[in-house]
């Protein structure tokens, strides 16, 4: 199987000429991935796996962060923020998707420097047995947090002001 890298989160990942995000800049083959766990997302149960399902869900926007349009930015703005709030303030995954409601529709800046690279990425999630994926999802949150560490405090200063 041929291999390219994603243009978002660098990971490699197959050539496909399938489609890709309409606005967060991937590789077809990066958002196939994605799209592969849906069957996997829907089996899931309890509350906890809202939680997880929004971490896989942030953490594939902010690792996207390629260009500025206006749905992007605003995009990695809100996921960036959810994953805050998840990772440093407790709210259960289904208060996070309520708040990102309250965030959208908002101009914020586009977010400079952006991290070089991710060191676990949808393909990891992919690959992961069935049993071990929720762990890894909770490692790629964590580590796509930790990539933006430049931009923590303008995050968390969204979160005090938006509440």
């Amino acid at each position: 199987m041929v291999e390219v890298r994603c243009v978002g989160c660098k990971a490699m990942v197959p050539d496909s000429e399938g489609p890709s995000h309409p606005y967060m800049a991937s590789a077809a083959g990066c958002w196939e991935r994605y799209c592969s766990l849906e069957e996997w997302k829907g089996r899931l149960t309890g509350e906890g796996s809202i939680g997880v399902v929004q971490d896989l869900v942030d953490s594939f926007a902010v690792q996207h962060a390629t260009n500025t349009d206006r749905r992007n930015v605003q995009s990695i703005a809100v996921h960036l923020m959810s994953l805050c709030s998840g990772l440093e303030l407790g709210p259960t995954g289904r208060q996070r998707r309520v708040r990102i409601g309250r965030w959208v529709g908002r101009d914020y800046p586009v977010l400079e420097p952006r991290p070089a690279g991710y060191p676990i990425t949808i393909s990891d999630v992919a690959a992961a047995p069935a049993a071990m994926r929720s762990s890894t999802i909770e490692r790629l949150a964590k580590t796509s947090w930790s990539a933006w560490s430049a931009h923590h405090d303008t995050v968390r200063g969204w979160l005090d002001d938006l509440g």
